[in-house]
């Protein structure tokens, strides 16, 4: 399956890259305030045509679509173009989000960027790799405990401020801080160029599986800030509350649990 998933999500990241250069697209502002291009329409017709072409009895929801809660232990969550404003804004940072949740776990996932080339996906035997497809580089195995800084790296998204955020660990340490759009965040976390990532607030999960996957095979873990317990999936509406990913599952004692709920 994972092999398919790959095709299929370079395959949408082509036709993302082509309209992205050709500067020819319309954009519009969805029900939910935020934008979606004819990148995002075209890349999810693309993912859905391939998806019930080789799986027709596999259920997908996708963020681009018109999508019912399902009762189902297994099915697709995608997100054809992550980071629409980094489209928008011309700052190369967008991805290609396909993964595969069954029994409320995200099972397989695969991240591609249409700029950079940048491949991350899992393997069926719960590894996660990385490749450049552009550059046609080797595959390597990632695990965020391959590399270690003196400093704590904290990473957040290119629109959202710092400050909440470093009040999550217990002690005021020392850290760098890593901005970055989309869901390559998830794929930094699993290359261990950086620790934690602090997220307040609304998401959906299609923003998450993808990069969850990859995360968690790489020795990560995405923690929902309520459960204090790993993020699950096919939940009412497929929309997450807060989380912290990090790097490493044992990071998850660096956290300020009970100053953390009161701030939230």
């Amino acid at each position: 399956m994972i092999d398919i998933l790959i095709e299929i999500a370079i395959e949408a990241g082509i036709t993302i890259r082509k309209i992205y250069e050709s500067g020819k697209f319309s954009t519009s502002i969805k029900s939910d305030k935020t934008p979606v291009t004819t990148a995002d329409e075209e890349a999810n017709k693309t993912i859905l045509r391939g998806l019930n072409q080789q799986f027709p009895k596999m259920p997908a929801i996708s963020e681009e679509s018109e999508n019912r809660v399902l009762e189902k232990e297994a099915f697709f969550i995608i997100d054809p173009l992550d980071g629409t404003k980094g489209f928008l804004n011309k700052t190369n940072n967008f991805t290609v989000n396909i993964a595969f949740i069954n029994n409320r776990e995200p099972e397989l996932g695969v991240i591609y960027s249409p700029i950079s080339g940048e491949l991350f996906y899992t393997s069926p035997h719960r590894e996660s790799f990385k490749y450049n497809f552009l550059k046609k580089t080797e595959k390597v195995k990632i695990s965020g405990n391959l590399e270690n800084r003196e400093a704590l790296t904290l990473i957040t998204s290119e629109n959202h401020l710092v400050g909440r955020e470093r009040k999550i660990l217990k002690v005021d340490c020392e850290h760098d801080t890593l901005k970055i759009g989309s869901s390559i965040k998830f794929c930094r976390l699993a290359e261990g160029k950086a620790d934690i990532y602090p997220r307040f607030g609304r998401t959906m999960e299609w923003d998450t599986a993808a990069g969850h996957a990859i995360l968690k095979y790489a020795g990560g873990s995405v923690i929902d800030i309520n459960t204090e317990k790993e993020l699950v999936y096919g939940k009412k509406g497929y929309e997450n509350g807060g989380f912290i990913a990090l790097r490493e599952s044992k990071d998850s004692n660096k956290i300020d649990w009970q100053r953390l709920k009161q701030e939230s």
